[in-house]
């Protein structure tokens, strides 16, 4: 254990060494804060490297960003650089709700910051500088005397003072912190859903963006707050012609709540395919697009299995649960990363004050870190679910990432010869006009 002389202190304060399992935003966060501030800690990956499994498709900061990029390392590479998801377009992040007529969204502005980044891009920056553990999968957890000790599918073992539990919703760290197995936690989502992600190129691409630069909710029936179409872009080719979206159609579905199975999974891509453009033949073309341009290998095998849960209560000990362990929620206000990476500031700030041998220190630590991550995660759980089920019925109540929804004029994006202009390169530039 490292020691340190702190002189405001008047005796030795003992640093602890962190054990961090999972390399997600919030884990990678800590992480950064950690190496910042000189403590040890080792951090550990179940998957077998960083794109072993889908990493979600992107994430939109707003209040949190300054926060973020003043708690980590004065040398991290440009963040906007490194993995905004519209890059190298010159557009702005926007998202639209297609509410009854109305075109109603939020786009970044002096008034309105918001930025959205590709999530696997995201990763790999808040990922810089950090040796990261991979193929760790943990098995066992045991407090041993003052030390936390994990055991790993692979045999290994590591020890240090603190465990962190950032390791998802389904957290293995929390069944060691509750006693008791995530069945028990998890709350299964009446919602089935297919899914796919698909490229879209020339023309095709510029009228995607038309719809929304970033992503747009589009109800399929009305006054079911279920049954909505949501695309978004992914990311955008090195040379701006293309992009690859994402688009999942979902419907209210009580056997998924029952039996946390999605019956549609079961079914080839090719049916789940002529489904969903069953489903949305009624709609206006342009919204039916990207379904009908997507091939049935773009279905995803397993579309998404929502689930969601939050906790009223943690025990206190040397392992601490932060993220979707404590707050897993529906992405209806696409608040999940936010969440975490927030946990994962209060959590960082306040182990580089703690005293690792003070028993008392460290329930001081989570009293204060709990006693604010668990309303706040609760609160956030708990608004996804009403904001699902009641966007619909009011467009006063909706918000877009932090910010009050306003009616947006439709667009034209225009065409170079070479694809979508960019205004950093080619022959024009690409123009924002309304739609006659």
């Amino acid at each position: 254990m490292k020691e340190i002389v702190d002189p405001t202190m008047s005796e030795t304060r003992h640093r602890p060494k962190v054990l961090i399992v999972g390399a997600g935003l919030g884990g990678l966060t800590l992480a950064q804060i950690l190496q910042k501030n000189g403590i040890a800690f080792e951090i550990f990956e179940r998957d077998e490297h960083d794109v072993s499994r889908q990493q979600g498709w992107s994430l939109t900061i707003h209040t949190v960003l300054d926060e973020l990029l003043e708690a980590l390392p004065d040398d991290m590479p440009n963040l906007k650089d490194t993995a905004y998801h519209l890059s190298p377009l010159d557009l702005e992040t926007q998202v639209i709700f297609y509410f009854h007529n109305e075109r109603l969204g939020t786009e970044n502005s002096p008034s309105t910051p918001t930025i959205r980044y590709n999530r696997l891009q995201l990763r790999h920056w808040l990922a810089t500088g950090i040796d990261i553990q991979y193929g760790r999968e943990a098995n066992r957890i045991e407090r041993v005397g003052d030390k936390m000790v994990v055991s790993f599918t692979n045999g290994t073992t590591a020890v240090g003072d603190i465990l962190i539990g950032a390791d998802g919703t389904r957290s293995i760290v929390r069944e060691h912190v509750l006693g008791k197995p995530n069945s028990e936690v998890l709350r299964n989502i009446p919602l089935s859903s297919i899914t796919a992600e698909t490229t879209l190129s020339g023309e095709s691409f510029a009228r995607q963006l038309e719809i929304a630069h970033s992503m747009a909710i589009i109800p399929v029936t009305s006054g079911d707050g279920w049954n909505n179409l949501f695309t978004g872009l992914i990311n955008v080719s090195p040379d701006g012609k293309s992009g690859k979206f994402f688009w999942v159609i979902g419907w209210h579905d009580p056997l998924a709540e029952h039996t946390g199975r999605i019956a549609v999974h079961s079914i080839p891509r090719e049916e789940r395919l002529e489904l969903a453009k069953k489903m949305i033949a009624h709609l206006d073309p342009k919204f039916r697009r990207i379904i009908e341009e997507t091939p049935p290998e773009d279905i995803r095998d397993v579309g998404w299995v929502p689930t969601d849960c939050h906790l009223d209560e943690i025990p206190h000990g040397r392992a601490i649960l932060l993220g979707d362990a404590v707050h897993s929620m529906l992405p209806f206000k696409a608040e999940g990363g936010i969440h975490a990476i927030r946990d994962a500031l209060l959590l960082g700030k306040l182990i580089t004050e703690l005293d690792a041998s003070d028993d008392a220190a460290l329930d001081r630590l989570l009293t204060t870190f709990y006693g604010d991550m668990i309303p706040r995660g609760a609160e956030a759980v708990e608004q996804s679910k009403y904001f699902q089920h009641n966007f619909r019925k009011d467009k006063t109540n909706i918000r877009a990432w932090g910010h009050p929804v306003r009616s947006l004029p439709d667009e034209k994006i225009e065409l170079g010869p070479g694809g979508v202009c960019k205004v950093t390169k080619g022959p024009c530039k690409l123009r924002l006009v309304p739609s006659l």
